[in-house]
């Protein structure tokens, strides 16, 4: 795709050329060229046909110079961006790859130097970065592609497989001639390398056969309902974790239903232990195509596919490696990842990096696609995209009070029941609307131009989404959500406010926590009201080269009205798990690690003569700062969330505030808040949360501390706004009003029993033993 700004990718490429002619300058000067008769000679006897050669250094420096001219000659094409450019970028990419590649066997093979045998390695690296870049680019910009051979090197099917074969044969190959030539640790390195590579061969090759001769049963086909004269479309259905395919019959159902005048077509292939994994889609795609062709669809270029769960995030990696073979994509209980949605444009906005429209469909009572992460969808996709980025293709929408198991339907399967919320509403409701949904969107994409009638529903839809979602976003915004757009970590005290790109400060920080702290309205008799000007900044708490501490920068007298002008300095923490982006784990900060200013320093500024420290701050100030942002996600809730929250929640309560031992500022840093159940029966085995007690972790210090530069703080770990309206919508539930009863808690691994299941979950998919060890839905 051609446009007047530079590709910056083409700097590298240039820097590829340099760097060339360096590996050049070593092959000439360690005479390679006198290599090649004794290379020519070996393979001859190998293979007779070929040819014994002999290179001069004459014509082998002409060879050097012609080739960094049509590699540095690339550049103007590459830096433009043009079809041309990108085709050879990828090529001069691989073929210094595959330079380097040769030089390391080299190494291995002699033992020894071997002309080029320095810069040769060097040279893998830097091919390797580059063409990952370059990779990154493409998906980016949604620019032009490797081509499918190189791109199938990345998915099993048949260009892997060859590749795979060739480098068996040629393992196999090198490991006969050198066996008994060189050292027996080289021998027995290639040994092994020759059966690792054939074992992943065969392990490849029988997925393969497996999908090809369908041995885990025929995939279903759905044929048209409605015998009319409307377009044909294709709809491949691609099944949630461990959910057997034969659940989703009634909701394609529902979506033939609602598509009276269209012929719809639809199959459901079979994953290899009901687990769709993103290296073995294509197989399962091409499975159900030739089944549905076999059973009579026309060929159509109206090819969309659906997908739910974890399904999701195998069909959108396929779909982003081959948009050509799809008109659109639906995701239900699933969402677009956010390695699509990470980056901004110079304005801040979302750049939305896929190459198809997209209908994602989120549940209200999700328990694995959580309500909170479709929020976060909303944003990133209808509040916030790039002008490049048109929301029309990328609606998302809630259906009220469905669950992730009513995405398909039957009893909640193993995995699903541990995480899943107790259903509201019966099953046929929510296929109806997922049918009708999924029907307005095809018909939007679809090459006729289409009706009113079906922009003006999915228009209805998102402005009734957005009523839904509105508390949500507004708590994750008074957060200061990172994962909206990072935080600034500017090195000045306070963080601009001018930077698109960037979260400055948390708004509850800065107009609330703050209020809370100074406690303008509990002054002694005689002191006059004040009021602040705060100004909150993100900043990491353990930096010290600067170090950033809270400040007050004026002083009132106390006998008029006046204004202190007074920082903050937060930290938003995140689950290590968040950045799975799996919709399972709690999205919102943990704890606010906030440093603000003292009860005391404040008083004391305000002109308040001798504010007696324990008065000011002894009580548990963080603790009431909680209280605060719990009352005010209450009220911020949605009347439905609400209602739900006092039928079914679990409520929190805030307990004293916790100090460290040692009264220090590491042992504050890593002292998260405290999220502890309190039973109701504790000696019960099964009993029941009554409340999930908050603990504030505060560090503070009266103005008269003996250490000057650490007088007058009080540091707290904070409830965020995000996290209570998570715990009101989603993770307060589970105790009453899951299929389970499973508990969540809070903290950096979002409680570890819940970690170690999903880890193992995800390990015996990837190693295909999940029905070794795992349920049999």
């Amino acid at each position: 795709m051609s446009n007047n700004k530079p590709l910056k990718i083409a700097r590298s490429f240039w820097f590829l050329g340099l760097f060339q002619v360096a590996h050049s300058i070593e092959e000439t000067v360690s005479q390679l060229y006198l290599k090649f008769a004794p290379m020519s000679e070996a393979i001859h006897k190998i293979f007779p046909w070929f040819p014994i050669f002999e290179i001069g250094a004459d014509l082998f420096a002409s060879l050097n110079y012609v080739l960094i001219g049509l590699i540095l000659g690339s550049v103007p094409a590459a830096e433009k961006g043009t079809k041309l450019g990108f085709t050879l970028m990828w090529v001069w990419g691989i073929v210094e790859l595959l330079n380097g590649v040769f030089h390391i066997g080299t190494w291995i093979v002699t033992g020894s130097y071997f002309p080029g045998g320095i810069t040769g390695p060097i040279f893998f690296v830097i091919s390797l970065i580059f063409l990952l870049r370059l990779n990154a680019v493409c998906r980016k910009e949604n620019l032009s592609k490797p081509s499918n051979w190189f791109t199938g090197l990345f998915w099993l099917g048949t260009t892997l497989s060859l590749a795979m074969f060739i480098t068996t044969a040629l393992l196999a190959g090198l490991t006969i001639l050198t066996t008994g030539k060189f050292s027996e640790n080289i021998t027995l390195a290639l040994w092994i390398a020759t059966a690792v590579v054939s074992f992943l061969f065969i392990f490849v090759a029988g997925i393969q056969l497996a999908y090809r001769f369908n041995c885990t049963g025929k995939p279903i086909v759905l044929e048209p309902k409605f015998d009319k004269t409307g377009p044909t479309v294709g709809v491949i259905y691609i099944q949630g974790e461990g959910i057997p395919v034969d659940r989703y019959v009634p909701v394609a159902e529902a979506i033939q239903d609602a598509s009276t005048d269209l012929q719809i077509w639809v199959g459901l292939p079979r994953f290899l232990g009901k687990s769709p994994i993103p290296r073995e889609t294509g197989l399962a795609v091409n499975q159900a195509l030739r089944a549905m062709k076999k059973a009579g669809m026309p060929k159509t270029a109206n090819l969309f596919y659906i997908a739910h769960s974890v399904g999701g995030i195998a069909i959108q990696k396929y779909i982003k490696a081959y948009p050509e073979r799809a008109k659109g994509l639906i995701l239900t209980g699933s969402f677009l990842g956010k390695w699509n949605l990470s980056n901004l444009d110079n304005n801040g906005h979302t750049i939305i990096c896929y190459p198809v429209p997209v209908l994602t469909i989120g549940g209200t009572l999700d328990g694995l696609a959580r309500i909170t992460r479709i929020a976060a969808a909303y944003w990133y996709q209808q509040e916030n995209p790039s002008e490049s980025s048109d929301p029309d293709n990328f609606p998302v929408v809630t259906i009220d009070q469905a669950t992730h198991m009513q995405f398909a339907s039957g009893p909640a399967t193993s995995f699903v029941k541990a995480f899943d919320l107790t259903p509201q509403v019966d099953d046929d409701t929510i296929h109806k609307k997922v049918g009708e949904l999924v029907y307005h969107f095809i018909r939007t994409k679809l090459p006729e131009t289409p009706s009113e009638v079906h922009t003006e529903f999915l228009a209805n839809k998102r402005k009734a989404t957005k009523q839904t979602l509105e508390p949500i976003i507004k708590a994750f915004i008074d957060e200061g959500y990172n994962g909206f757009k990072p935080a600034c970590y500017n090195r000045q005290d306070d963080n601009t406010r001018t930077d698109p790109c960037c979260t400055p400060f948390s708004p509850w920080i800065q107009d609330h926590a703050n209020e809370i702290m100074a406690g303008s309205k509990d002054l002694p008799p005689g002191i006059d009201h004040f009021e602040l000007n705060a100004i909150d900044s993100f900043h990491r708490s353990s930096s010290i080269l600067p170090v950033h501490l809270p400040q007050i920068r004026n002083q009132c007298n106390g006998h008029e009205p006046c204004k202190l002008t007074i920082t903050s300095v937060t930290q938003a923490l995140y689950g290590i798990l968040d950045a799975l982006d799996t919709g399972l784990f709690p999205i919102a900060a943990f704890s606010l690690r906030t440093k603000l200013n003292s009860r005391q320093k404040f008083w004391k500024h305000a002109g308040v003569p001798h504010p007696d420290y324990n008065e000011t701050d002894g009580p548990s100030r963080g603790a009431e700062i909680n209280q605060h942002v719990y009352q005010w996600a209450i009220d911020n809730a949605s009347e439905s969330a609400r209602l739900q929250f006092e039928r079914l929640g679990v409520e929190m309560v805030m307990g004293e505030d916790f100090i460290p031992v040692i009264a220090a500022g590491p042992l504050w840093l890593y002292n998260y808040p405290k999220f502890v159940y309190l039973m109701e029966d504790k000696k019960a085995k099964n009993s029941l949360p009554k409340a999930l007690q908050v603990r504030s972790t505060v560090l503070k210090t009266p103005i008269n501390y003996w250490i000057k530069a650490s007088a007058g703080f009080h540091y707290c770990q904070l409830l965020s706004p995000a996290t209570v309206t998570e715990w009101i919508y989603v993770d307060s539930l589970r105790a009453k009003g899951s299929l389970s009863g499973n508990l969540f808690i809070y903290g950096p691994w979002g409680g570890l029993r819940n970690v170690l299941r999903f880890f193992l979950r995800f390990t015996f998919r990837q190693t295909r033993t999940t029905s070794l060890f795992l349920d049999r839905d």
